[in-house]
């Protein structure tokens, strides 16, 4: 403690003006803007905030001098506890350096280490182009993009970060870097995919391309037609289209003890109503149906109008393949989870499916390849992504909820497995802090992540140091 403590000292003289302690207003701010409870409680001995390259590269230099624990925040949605906090360490919040840039020809946008994807979609809206981001637009860009990133154009234009051309990174060292196709590539293909284990990214230059506005919205429908939606969602990976961008969710909350059918449905083309969302756009029993053409800033705000801030929120998350039938029976398998949770406050538990299709990767090589490793060729068709989110608010009930979700995945998972369909793949953007989805990348990408950790973080810094996250260090 007696170097966090010295730590912040130092901080304060190094960096006038940046430096909040408990008590402080700014404190506060910062602590009150986390999304979950669970980041919320931890409690920093001070937050640095850096509005600059420069400053960070300060506050790293000076924390790996004196051997500080700290956390590394962006956009402050993650859901695992000390993912972007830290209890009695030292918290470098970002959020101030969340300037947006469109180059002259339009071709590419310079992002800050903390903005959020909603602080990109207002800036590019009007300008006739977007680019592969976040489809809720509160979602920081910092986390979504190095733990891969699923957009509403991924279909079309590959992962959020296939789409990084540059990212500028402040190495353990306090180095400031480039990595690209052209310099410290290897890096560059690390951090895609590679989340927080090589440094802080305090730049994203990412690609743009031509975009006008589009069809989508929010379809909330009762239950009773969970069966002809899940049969339409089979008939979409059978049948892929890549402008259509799904997710397909089945809630349960405590509070009403109901069962709900949530749909995001955009389609990147301004047609309305196409063939391959009609099984959902027919569905019996709408409460809500927000469809039309609009913009993507729109879209990705509506897409988080649900997002439950402030509860004692947490993701896990499962891939397989599979028709019809292993859909029916993952569902049947969620809907047998419940029963233990029913009496917990403010509880809800929510299975959400998208698909994963082949079309997702096949523009890996073209843009530099990536760390994921998902593989277009495998000829299996598209899998099916699974994540179960859930919320709760009582702290007691902490161990009951992640015992059950821990059960419901190993239940998933052992019943693709049995069916032949399970996929090791593991969405690290939805992965719980219990689940290691760097393994799924497989043995050759996580022996490469580990080279680059060693070349670029020789102390290990990001590993021992950043008790946050996914490390490299901790795979097997």
């Amino acid at each position: 403690m007696a170097n966090t403590s010295e730590a912040c000292t130092l901080l304060s003289s190094l960096l006038e003006g940046k430096v909040a302690y408990p008590g402080n207003p700014k404190y506060k701010a910062v602590e009150d803007a986390y999304f979950c409870a669970q980041e919320e409680e931890l409690l920093p001995a001070c937050i640095v905030t850096p509005i600059c390259t420069d400053d960070v590269a300060v506050a790293v230099k000076a924390l790996a001098k004196l051997q500080v624990k700290f956390a590394i925040r962006g956009g402050g949605h993650n859901l695992n506890a000390g993912a972007a906090n830290i209890d009695s360490g030292i918290t470098i919040n970002l959020r101030s350096m969340k300037n947006v840039t469109l180059n002259a020809d339009k071709t590419m946008v310079s992002i800050g280490g903390g903005a959020k994807w909603a602080d990109v979609y207002v800036h590019l809206d009007g300008s006739g182009v977007a680019t592969s981001g976040g489809r809720v637009a509160d979602v920081g860009v910092g986390g979504l993009t190095t733990g891969g990133g699923i957009s509403f154009f991924s279909a079309r234009e590959g992962l959020v970060c296939d789409n990084v051309e540059n990212f500028e990174v402040v190495l353990s060292s306090g180095e400031i870097v480039n990595a690209n196709q052209d310099q410290n590539t290897d890096l560059w293909i690390a951090l895609k995919g590679g989340s927080s284990n090589f440094g802080i990214v305090t730049r994203f230059d990412i690609r743009t391309f031509p975009q006008a506005d589009f069809y989508g919205g929010l379809l909330i429908t009762s239950i009773a037609s969970v069966s002809e939606q899940l049969n339409g969602f089979a008939n979409l990976l059978a049948n892929f289209d890549p402008y259509v961008a799904i997710i397909m969710s089945i809630t349960w909350n405590q509070t009403r003890n109901d069962f709900t059918v949530y749909n995001n449905l955009e389609y990147t083309k301004p047609i309305e109503n196409p063939p391959a969302f009609q099984a959902f756009t027919q569905a019996q029993s709408q409460y809500m149906n927000t469809m039309r053409i609009s913009t993507l800033h729109d879209f990705a705000t509506e897409a988080g109008k649900f997002a439950l801030a402030g509860l004692r929120n947490q993701y896990a998350t499962t891939t397989f393949g599979g028709d019809l039938s292993v859909l029916k029976t993952v569902y049947d398998i969620w809907t047998s989870s419940l029963p233990p949770l029913a009496s917990f406050q403010d509880m809800n538990w929510a299975m959400s499916i998208q698909p994963l299709p082949p079309a997702f990767s096949r523009s890996t090589a073209r843009l530099g390849g990536n760390s994921l490793c998902l593989d277009p060729s495998s000829g299996k068709g598209s899998l099916t992504l699974f994540l179960l989110s859930y919320s709760w608010s009582n702290a007691t009930n902490d161990k009951a909820v992640i015992s059950a979700a821990q059960k419901l995945i190993a239940d998933i998972d052992a019943a693709t497995k049995e069916r032949g369909v399970f996929n090791k793949f593991k969405y690290l953007n939805y992965a719980a802090n219990w689940q290691r989805p760097m393994e799924g990348y497989g043995e050759e990408s996580v022996q490469r992540l580990k080279a680059v950790s060693a070349k670029y973080d020789p102390e290990g810094l990001f590993q021992k140091n950043v008790p946050g996250g996914f490390k490299v260090s901790e795979i097997g």
